[in-house]
C-alpha cells in the first residue's frame, strides 16, 4: 500500500519502513486512520498508527542498533513534546499509492512491542534467525502536513481604518481541515509613526461563500448613518490631520451639545444598518463579529455603549470609556448578524441588520467625534496584538504564529540595540487558523497618534518568511 512511510528527525538515523532493511512494513495488515474534523477550528485529539513490521536482523547486535535508532528516535519526540527549547520534531512521513504528493505528521510519542511467538520466545537467540514480528505504535498529531510549506503573499494596504488582506491572492487553501500559520509579520510602512495595537480576524469562502468575501465591508462610514442623533452633525474634514479615511473628503460625525444635555443621560448620536453600509444581500455580512468604534472627544470622558439587532429587537452592550483625544479604535461590542435564509429563516427578513450608537458625556466640557466602526470577524479565528512599536525605520515587526503541535506564540523584534522600549506584546487569539478554500484576513491597526496615514505592510519577506502549512484529515490526493 505505502509507497513512503519513515520516521525522520534532522540529525538521527531515519527509518524507513518500506526498505528491506530494519523495520519493514508489512502492508497487508494496515489500516489507515481517518479523523474527523471538528466544527469549531479546534484539534481532535491525537491519534495512533498501528504499523505492523518485520525486523530485519541476522545477529543480536543488528537487532540491538536497529532498537537503539528507534529509541533515539523515541527519545526525541518525547522531548519536542514537553520542552519548548526543543526545536526538532520527529515526522512521520507517509505517501500511499493512490496520492500524487507525500505528507507529514507531527509524532508525539513511540512505542514498540514484539509479536508473541512461540518460536521465537523458546530460542537460544532473541530473535529468529533473519526476522522477528511486532508493531511500531506511533501517537501522532490528528492531522497530516504538507511537506513544504506555502509563502504568504507580500501586501501593503492602502492606509485605512480596517483592511481586508488577501492571503489566498498566489493560491486557495488546499486541504480538508484548516491550515496551520507557521508565521506572519507585520510593521508599519512608515518611517516615524508607529503601530500600537492590531486586531484581525478571518472571512473566507468555507463559511461565509464567495460573495461574503467578496462583498465584505471592513469599514462601516457613520456619516452614511440613516439616523443621526439631535445634536450630531456630519463634519466634512475639519480635523485634516487625522482626516476619516471614508466620505470622499474625510467625513465623520460630531456631537455637539445644542438641544440635548448630554450631561445628563444617554441619548442617540447614530443609527446604522446594513443598507446604510452598502450590503444588497444582507447574507453578505453574515458572522459574529467584534466591532471597533473609531472616535475621540475633543476633552474630557465621554461614555459610548451600542444596540445592535434586527429592526428594534436588539441586545445591549457595556459602555465603554472614550478619553483620547485622538483617533483611536475601541472594543465597542460583540455582536452577531444572522444570516437570514439559512437553517432558521428560509425568507430574507424585511428588518436588517442595525446598530444603534448611544453617549453620554462623564466629565469635562469637550465633544465627541466619530468616524467609523470596523467588524472584525471572530466566527472563524481571531488574534489581537497590543503594546506594540512596529516601524520601518529600525526595522520593528510583530511575527506571530502556531507551532505544529497547537502552541501559539507572538513576538515583537527589532534590529536596533537603542530599541529599549520595545515590549513583548499582549497576545490574545482563538482559533486562528486558515479554512480550506478562498479567504481574508480582516485587520484594524492604530498607532499613538492616530492618523490614518500609516499603512501596514504584511508578510514582507525582507523582514522573515511568513509561510503556512496546509493539512488533512486523511489521504491528501492530487489536492
Amino acid at each position: 500500500m505505502a509507497v513512503t512511510f519513515s520516521l525522520t528527525s534532522t540529525g538521527l538515523t531515519t527509518i524507513d519502513f518500506t526498505s528491506a532493511t530494519d523495520f519493514v512494513f508489512q502492508d497487508d495488515y494496515y489500516v489507515p486512520v481517518v479523523i474527523t474534523p471538528t466544527g469549531d477550528g479546534s484539534i481532535p485529539p491525537y491519534v495512533t498508527e498501528t504499523l505492523p513490521v518485520m525486523v530485519n536482523a541476522t545477529t543480536d547486535n543488528d537487532l540491538a542498533l536497529t532498537l537503539q535508532e528507534l529509541a533515539a528516535l523515541q527519545k526525541r519526540a518525547a522531548e519536542y513534546w514537553v520542552d519548548q527549547q526543543q526545536a526538532v520534531p520527529v515526522l512521520l512521513n507517509c505517501k500511499l499509492d493512490a496520492e500524487t504528493t507525500g505528507r507529514q505528521a507531527l509524532v508525539k510519542a513511540i512505542h514498540f512491542e514484539w509479536k508473541p511467538s512461540i518460536h521465537a520466545m523458546y530460542r537460544e537467540c532473541s530473535i529468529p534467525p533473519g526476522w522477528a514480528l511486532g508493531t511500531v505504535l506511533i501517537e501522532r498529531h490528528p492531522y497530516w502536513e504538507r511537506t513544504a510549506t506555502r509563502t504568504f503573499p507580500n501586501a501593503t494596504p492602502a492606509a485605512a481604518a480596517s483592511v481586508a488582506y488577501d492571503y489566498t491572492a498566489t493560491a486557495d487553501i488546499v486541504g480538508d481541515v484548516p491550515a496551520r500559520i507557521n508565521a506572519l509579520t507585520f510593521y508599519s510602512d512608515d518611517v516615524v509613526n508607529v503601530i500600537q495595537n492590531l486586531w484581525m480576524g478571518i472571512r473566507s469562502t468555507t463559511l461565509h461563500g464567495a460573495d461574503g468575501v467578496t462583498n465584505f465591508d471592513p469599514v462601516w462610514e457613520l456619516e452614511d448613518a440613516g439616523a443621526l442623533g439631535t445634536d450630531v452633525t456630519v463634519d466634512a474634514a475639519s480635523d485634516t490631520t487625522n482626516a476619516s479615511p471614508g466620505g470622499g473628503s474625510g467625513e465623520f460625525i460630531k456631537v455637539i451639545e445644542n438641544i440635548r444635555d448630554w450631561d445628563a443621560q444617554y441619548w442617540p448620536v447614530c443609527t446604522i444598518t446594513l443598507a446604510d453600509v452598502g450590503y444588497a444581500d444582507y447574507d453578505d455580512a453574515a458572522g459574529r463579529f467584534l466591532l471597533l468604534l473609531r472616535g475621540l472627544v475633543t476633552a474630557g470622558e465621554w461614555s459610548v455603549y451600542a444596540r445592535a439587532g434586527l429592526g428594534t429587537a436588539y441586545s445591549y452592550a457595556d459602555p465603554i470609556s472614550i478619553t483620547s483625544t485622538v483617533w483611536q479604535h475601541h472594543e465597542l461590542a460583540l455582536p452577531s448578524i444572522p444570516a437570514y435564509d439559512r437553517q432558521s429563516f428560509t425568507t430574507a427578513s424585511i428588518h436588517p441588520f442595525a446598530l444603534y450608537i448611544y453617549a453620554k458625556r462623564i466629565s469635562g466640557a469637550g465633544n465627541l467625534w466619530l468616524d467609523c466602526v470596523c467588524p472584525i470577524p471572530i466566527d472563524e479565528g481571531f488574534c489581537k496584538i497590543s503594546n506594540t512599536l512596529l516601524i520601518l525605520s529600525s526595522n520593528r515587526y510583530a511575527i506571530m504564529g502556531e507551532g505544529p503541535h497547537g502552541h501559539f506564540q507572538a513576538m515583537c523584534i527589532a534590529d536596533e540595540a537603542a530599541d529599549y522600549d520595545l515590549y513583548l506584546p499582549v497576545y490574545e487569539w482563538e482559533a486562528l487558523r486558515l479554512p480550506p478554500g478562498d479567504g481574508r484576513l480582516i485587520i484594524a491597526y492604530s498607532n499613538a497618534a492616530g492618523a490614518l496615514t500609516v499603512g501596514l505592510d504584511i508578510a514582507n519577506a525582507a523582514t522573515s518568511a511568513s509561510t503556512y502549512t496546509e493539512r488533512w484529515s486523511a489521504l491528501r490526493g492530487a489536492e
